[in-house]
């Protein structure tokens, strides 16, 4: 069998394992649920392949992050359709969603990958407009035009380039791999088009304000895909292309906008309500970082920036998938969104407090976590760039460190979902033990259990240093956070059962 038959065949296997899940999911709920599991093991197992293999390591780096979040959106997709939607048929699109961005990443040539990127867009459309209803619509319609446009816009350009060079069978036929040689020597200006468009998935300005509208309106487990794997597709896509640019002024302009995205996503993060924009803001925010760590190894050629962009990309595809898996469960058990009135839900709910504590010091860059790790890779990366421009890289640096400042402000604001309200007051019904608490603490724990091993596996693959100097302290430090995961989830449990006085417990 052919090299290029393999993703083919990933894909047909997976897809079949999804159908035949859902097609006897109401009458044997387990099966279903056993056989639709099935499905992004046989993707978690390709992309295991993928990253062991150094040609196609980066390929698989992205493609093993999707399988990931959609191993653990498969359990809960059930138990949240079940909730708030209740024979409406969620799974199959979410199963479609996950498999279709999963295919963008393993393609491997030009013509699969443009294919798989339409029927992710198109996909992604319906997931956004689920909840038939003019916000939704509008969100969709935002999503088609500032989104999707630009992205295919993109596309048809790259693709229009190469057959120029190779004739269009040719063009359908290119490698990815070699998609930045055919690039080479284009109008700066096409590169930028190129660029932005590509960018545009990820949110980056101008083209970012459809996200918050999309990311808050779909179904939590849609959310979880378009946020934490989804806008990843333009963050892979610029990195096929950046080999090809040349130009410093598409570089700088990049900058520019990713810059003021930073800035821009956090201060919105600040001051919205409803739980679901405050990720979504978020999400502009990061993907923005993952930009401007890739616009500047292209710029600078710091390798470490590219170690970074990548690190960064798996913290927070794990860290914000977890967290609107979150956010839909505690609109279930409380049936808003509303952060004004939450804040007691530490008090009821003890594995969805684990969840989001995880999660935000993953955002926030707390060690031993992925986010420290994409963070601390990020900020060193940037210092790099000292050696090549100063002013660059000071400007950039207090970019990133306005950026991880805000991080903390609005990480923190979620958490007062948890821990917001002084009255010991709450409401009486509660809908609680609603089946999706499990897989989304099961995902928070891989913002601890992932940090040394992806570690470990960029230095083994040449990206970073594999030094003792590093690696001790990362193990003691996961090992200890461990420790304290399990003495946090048994006093959350407990203290839920608990009614304090002054510090104190009511006998």
């Amino acid at each position: 069998m052919d090299a290029w038959t393999y993703p083919y065949v990933v894909a047909f296997t997976s897809f079949t394992l999804y159908v035949i899940g859902n097609a006897v999911k109401s009458r044997y709920p387990l099966i279903s649920l056993a056989v639709r599991y099935c499905s992004p093991l046989v993707m978690l197992l390709y992309s295991t392949l993928l990253v062991s293999q150094p040609a196609s390591f980066i390929k698989g780096l992205f493609a093993l992050l999707a399988s990931i979040v959609a191993l653990f959106i498969t359990p809960y997709t059930v138990h949240y359709e079940h909730h708030k939607y209740p024979g409406r048929n969620l799974t199959i699109l979410i199963d479609l969603f996950a498999l279709s961005v999963y295919l963008v990443f393993i393609s491997e040539n030009l013509m699969s990958f443009v294919m798989f990127w339409l029927f992710a867009e198109i996909i992604g459309f319906f997931a956004i407009v689920f909840e038939v209803e003019r916000r939704t619509l509008v969100a969709g319609l935002r999503y088609l035009l500032v989104s999707m446009v630009p992205a295919d816009i993109a596309l048809l350009t790259i693709l229009g380039i190469a057959a120029i060079r190779l004739g269009f069978a040719g063009a359908l036929q290119l490698p990815l791999n070699e998609l930045g040689h055919y690039l080479l020597g284009v109008n700066p200006v096409l590169h930028l088009i190129i660029a932005v468009g590509l960018l545009a998935k990820a949110a980056v300005a101008p083209l970012h304000f459809w996200l918050p509208d999309a990311h808050s309106l779909a179904p939590a487990p849609a959310s979880a895909i378009l946020s934490g794997v989804m806008v990843k597709m333009g963050v892979y896509g610029f990195y096929l292309v950046l080999p090809s640019i040349e130009s410093m002024y598409v570089y700088y302009a990049l900058l520019v906008f990713a810059s003021l995205t930073v800035v821009y996503g956090g201060l919105q993060a600040l001051i919205q309500a409803d739980i679901k924009r405050i990720l979504a803001y978020s999400t502009i925010e990061n993907t923005s970082l993952i930009t401007i760590a890739l616009a500047s190894y292209g710029a600078f050629k710091v390798d470490l920036l590219l170690t970074a962009a990548l690190t960064y990309s798996i913290a927070h595809a794990v860290f914000k998938a977890s967290l609107f898996m979150n956010s839909g469960t505690v609109e279930i058990m409380t049936h808003t969104r509303d952060i004004s009135k939450l804040g007691y839900v530490a008090r009821v709910a003890s594995k969805p407090t684990l969840t989001a504590l995880l999660s935000i010091l993953s955002l926030i860059g707390t060690p031993p976590t992925l986010g420290f790790l994409g963070k601390i890779l990020l900020l060193a990366g940037l210092a790099s760039i000292y050696q090549v421009s100063v002013t660059a890289a000071v400007l950039l640096l207090m970019i990133a460190a306005l950026g991880a400042a805000l991080a903390v402000a609005y990480g923190l604001r979620y958490v007062t979902v948890y821990w917001g309200s002084t009255s010991p007051n709450k409401p009486k019904e509660l809908k609680l033990n609603t089946g999706t608490e499990t897989p989304e603490l099961s995902l928070s724990i891989l913002n601890i259990a992932l940090t040394l091993p992806i570690y470990v596996s960029t230095a083994i693959i040449g990206l970073t240093s594999l030094d003792m100097l590093y690696v001790a302290p990362l193990g003691l430090a996961t090992a200890m956070m461990a420790a304290l995961i399990y003495y946090t989830y048994t006093y959350f449990k407990k203290s839920a059962r608990e009614e304090s006085w002054l510090g104190g417990v009511l006998p």
